[in-house]
């Protein structure tokens, strides 16, 4: 009988050892989540300020880029040329940031940000015009979830 008793302490203890064990790995797991929520906020914030720094340092690729956005086909081809690089690079960051909402890794105040950021680009006449052209270019969903009324030229927002 008495090694039974030893038998059923030592049992009770290994369940107490599993179960503080994943209470420690629910901790951990946590604390990985939080740091890659960490990495992504970074590496987009990152992305963004790649793209957009150049602009700063050479005044001609802004006028391009501006030129190009306000009036699509005002815009010489050599300013379209410039502005399709960056709007596409652009473009692809929005995506990238969006699909981190969607996994759950981009923090809704996060994705609030992009998404007012993403209007300001879509709300330009020039990317409008562009956007009609190369939608094809992003994720379908998200190019649904930024789409034009073809009839006035507004970007809607998807339902």
């Amino acid at each position: 009988m008495h090694l039974e008793a030893i038998n059923a302490l030592a049992q009770l203890i290994a369940a107490i050892g599993v179960i503080l064990s994943l209470f420690y790995l629910a901790a951990q797991i946590r604390q990985n989540t939080r740091s890659q929520r960490s990495v992504v906020v970074d590496s987009l914030t990152q992305s963004l300020i790649n793209l957009i720094g150049p602009q700063g340092y050479d005044p001609e690729l802004t006028r391009a880029f501006v030129s190009a956005t306000e009036d699509w086909h005002g815009a010489t081809e050599e300013d379209r040329l410039r502005a399709v690089a960056v709007l596409f690079t652009t473009f692809k960051l929005f995506e990238n940031a969006w699909f981190q909402q969607r996994q759950g890794t981009l923090d809704p105040e996060q994705w609030e940000a992009w998404d007012l950021h993403i209007r300001v680009y879509f709300h330009r006449p020039g990317v409008k015009t562009w956007w009609t052209l190369r939608a094809g270019d992003v994720c379908g969903w998200f190019s649904q979830l930024y789409r034009i009324n073809a009839a006035d030229q507004r970007p809607e927002a998807a339902e």
